[in-house]
């Protein structure tokens, strides 16, 4: 799972850097692409998740998490690990701006 995380987030990245730097924004169909990926992995790790700590989830809750991960995922964290949970969710949703922040960068750097 690592690997699949490390895999998407660098080809966003790169994609990013790359369009930054030639002075261009990525395409619509990419930036699709790349925030479904993500939060298809994010469904998936807290899918798994929830069943190793033995939360009991209703029926629906990958679904939940894939098309509202940014209200779901902190109310999750939040349950199952308390005030321990924020500083996850808050790298998780650096995780998820990281790709746009490395095109700013290489955009105003060059």
């Amino acid at each position: 799972m690592k690997i699949v995380w490390g895999l998407v987030i660098g080809i966003s990245i790169l994609h990013y850097a790359v369009m930054g730097y030639a002075g261009d924004y990525p395409s619509r169909e990419a930036e699709h692409l790349m925030s479904w990926a993500f939060a298809l992995m994010l469904a998936y790790w807290c899918l798994a998740d929830a069943k190793r700590r033995g939360y009991h989830r209703p029926y629906e809750f990958g679904a939940f998490l894939f098309f509202l991960w940014p209200v779901v995922l902190p109310a999750y964290l939040l349950h199952t690990r308390g005030w321990r949970g924020l500083p996850l969710c808050a790298g998780l949703f650096v995780l998820a701006l990281l790709p746009w922040l490395s095109g700013a960068a290489a955009y105003y750097a060059y």
